[in-house]
């Protein structure tokens, strides 16, 4: 469901964050209101692509990890559990 605090687009032109965890609340929204076109760009979730980045290059550490120290997933299973990292 869209909310106003998890996802951000804009009507126009622009750039599209499609790993972004909120990409499908704004597809939603996009398509409720009938945009023909919209973009990321003012949305502060942008700065995730960088994390997203990051955590894909960091998962297969993270699972050996988790294997190995249960704990480790318990704590940080929920973060990981954000972001689709199969792309």
């Amino acid at each position: 469901m869209y909310t106003p605090k998890t996802a951000h687009p804009v009507d126009g032109e622009g750039i599209r964050f499609t790993e972004c965890p909120y990409y499908a609340d704004c597809l939603m929204h996009v398509a409720k209101q009938n945009w023909s076109a919209w973009t990321c760009e003012e949305c502060p979730n942008l700065k995730l692509d960088s994390v997203c980045k990051r955590l894909k290059f960091i998962s297969p550490y993270f699972e050996l990890l988790s294997e190995i120290y249960p704990e480790f997933r318990r704590k940080f299973e929920p973060a990981m559990s954000l972001f689709d990292l199969e792309r």
